[in-house]
């Protein structure tokens, strides 16, 4: 983990004698705090990662989460009773005179304790954006998480089609997907799996409900499995017998978007032109200005991990990030189409990583 480490203080402009990564309570969680340790399991609430310049890193953690703790091999502060992080928190910032905190992560109270303890003339910096840069561009170990997450949730998707008819509540499905994606070696789904049928399908991020699917339902279902802390996102949409010309349609032109969208995801493209690549395919047909989201996002400890590719965004792709590419149209009281798979930026273009079928499937 050293080199992550490294990889944020070389995004930070300014000098910094350490730099904090601060837990609250779930779901307060700074993932960041993952990321430099390399811990895969637990929760640690209230707990801290300590970094230095030199890569070198220490953990501060309650006893609850102390064999988890023990996994990342870096040296430990334990605390047993609650006023023991003060004394803790006192003794980790003595001498400190520029502390760097992930403040886009950091709670107020958090913050106020970091204060409480620190020196009186220490300074505090934000290192948020160095965090997010450290974090876009995976390392080996990363992109091997995220594929088994890619690997797990498509196997799952297979298994799962069979339970899709007529009849069968939203809720049902989607429950039965994360049922796959657990049996199949997920810690769990990366976020709320997404079942909208019919009309529902025109909400991009509407979750699952009550609604029994029907004959003739288009389905738009958004999935993911959470692996050793890692996600995947992917979108299939399904048709229950066969499709309508306009079904068919909507279909082919965010399949088209898709490719399109694919193609310029490669090193040393910005995100606006992967978006516009999608988005001028789709406003060239009659569903001009449905695609109402942006084309992606980073994806890796969060599912939204911090990058994304939108119609502003200045984010210039590099080697081993990985993006989402996920194009739709979306149609009110009828329903929607979106396809999304999880990709990896190679130096020969973007290379998919989900591999569950992307054609329009009946079921």
């Amino acid at each position: 983990m050293r080199e992550r480490v490294k990889r944020i203080f070389k995004n930070v402009d300014d000098h910094l004698d350490l730099i904090v990564l601060m837990n609250s309570t779930e779901p307060h969680i700074d993932m960041s705090f993952f990321y430099a340790t390399g811990v895969t399991d637990g929760i640690f609430e209230g707990c801290a990662a300590w970094l230095r310049p030199d890569g070198s890193a220490e953990i501060m953690t309650s006893a609850l989460e102390e064999q988890a703790a023990k996994k990342s091999g870096l040296p430990l502060h334990i605390f047993r009773h609650r006023e023991e992080p003060a004394k803790l928190l006192r003794d980790l910032l003595r001498g400190h005179r520029r502390i760097g905190v992930n403040a886009a992560e950091l709670t107020y109270e958090a913050y106020t304790r970091l204060r409480k303890y620190a020196p009186k003339n220490a300074r505090f910096l934000d290192v948020s954006e160095a965090v997010v840069q450290a974090r876009l561009v995976k390392d080996a170990t990363e992109i091997e998480s995220i594929q088994k997450a890619c690997d797990i949730a498509s196997k799952s998707f297979e298994e799962t089609l069979a339970f899709i008819r007529p009849g069968v509540e939203e809720a049902e499905v989607a429950s039965e997907l994360v049922y796959h994606m657990q049996k199949n070696g997920a810690t769990g789904p990366s976020f709320r799996t997404i079942v909208g049928s019919g009309p529902n399908g025109a909400e991009p991020h509407y979750t699952a409900g009550p609604r029994k699917i029907e004959k003739g339902d288009l389905i738009v279902i958004d999935f993911g499995s959470l692996y050793r802390m890692y996600c995947s996102d992917v979108t299939r949409t399904v048709v229950v017998g066969p499709p309508s010309e306009e079904q068919r349609l909507m279909f082919d032109t965010v399949a088209q978007a898709q490719k399109a969208a694919l193609a310029k995801m490669r090193p040393g493209t910005k995100g606006k032109a992967v978006d516009a690549a999608a988005r001028a395919l789709i406003d060239a047909t009659k569903y001009k200005g449905l695609f109402i989201h942006g084309l992606g996002h980073s994806v890796g400890l969060a599912v939204h991990d911090g990058g994304a590719l939108h119609t502003t965004s200045e984010l210039v792709l590099k080697s081993n990030m990985v993006m989402t590419d996920e194009p739709g149209v979306y149609v009110p009281g009828f329903g929607g189409v979106r396809i999304e798979d999880t990709v990896l930026i190679t130096p020969k273009g973007g290379q998919y990583m989900s591999s569950a079928r992307r054609e329009l499937l009946e079921v």
